[in-house]
């Protein structure tokens, strides 16, 4: 994914840099922010509590793409405040002194669910999991994740839908179009963008295939399905 997406997550809580980044992340990657997620226990240092909510942005939202690195703690009304950097942006969170809450977003960190494991990219940058297929009643599971509020969310849907449709009951669809269904699905392998597609748990992007342009996209979408249902329908599939 585009390396504006971490940042903009991390800082969309923060007002007037939220708005800024956002805009300018959205027009390049095709995605549009959304947000989730998750550990702790007893009273910890302000040091302590600095690493977990560090810990937590590093390896849940920046996966690896960029790094967070602590500029300062302090205590602060009952909480912690930690400020910290990202690729030259400033940000400011709190966490609650038992290290379970993070703010400006409420995140349980007893509730974490462990990111999907990258092992390889396929064309259209879709990521390639290590979990195995998804399925329901026997059938590959595809998952879309948007939001009409989101402008790239309206231009994907419809070629989602229209995909699956071709596909019929070789796989099972969840249409997730502002709904709160499969949340802990999202939270595991998407950056807490919209849109995010899930093929069979096996094959995910945050964002839209906007630059591939629609005929593209399709064509993606399709062969990457057509690897989970063992090329059926044959019609489809055998082009």
């Amino acid at each position: 994914m585009n390396k504006l997406i971490p940042i903009a997550i991390i800082i969309v809580g923060l007002a007037i840099a939220g708005a800024l980044v956002y805009t300018d992340y959205s027009r390049h990657s095709g995605t549009c922010p959304v947000e989730e997620q998750s550990g702790g226990d007893s009273i910890l240092s302000s040091g302590e509590a600095a690493e977990k909510l560090l810990n937590f942005v590093n390896k849940n939202i920046l996966r690896g793409k960029q790094t967070a690195s602590l500029m300062e703690s302090s205590e602060e009304a009952g909480f912690y405040k930690v400020k910290f950097e990202v690729e030259g942006q400033e940000v400011e969170w709190q966490i609650s002194r038992d290290g379970r809450f993070i703010f400006p977003q409420v995140i349980d960190l007893t509730e974490v669910v462990e990111p999907a494991e990258e092992t390889d990219k396929e064309v259209g940058n879709f990521s390639v999991s290590s979990d195995e297929v998804c399925r329901e009643e026997g059938k590959p599971i595809v998952y879309f994740f948007g939001s009409e509020n989101c402008p790239h969310c309206r231009w994907e849907h419809p070629i989602m839908e229209e995909v699956a449709e071709k596909f019929g009951d070789k796989i099972s669809f969840h249409n997730n179009m502002d709904t709160d269904a499969d949340r802990e699905l999202f939270s595991k392998y998407s950056t807490g963008g919209v849109p995010t597609i899930v093929l069979g748990c096996k094959y995910y992007r945050v964002g839209s295939g906007e630059s591939l342009g629609e005929e593209k996209e399709t064509e993606v979408l399709t062969d990457l399905i057509c690897k989970l249902t063992d090329n059926k329908p044959s019609e489809l599939c055998q082009k």
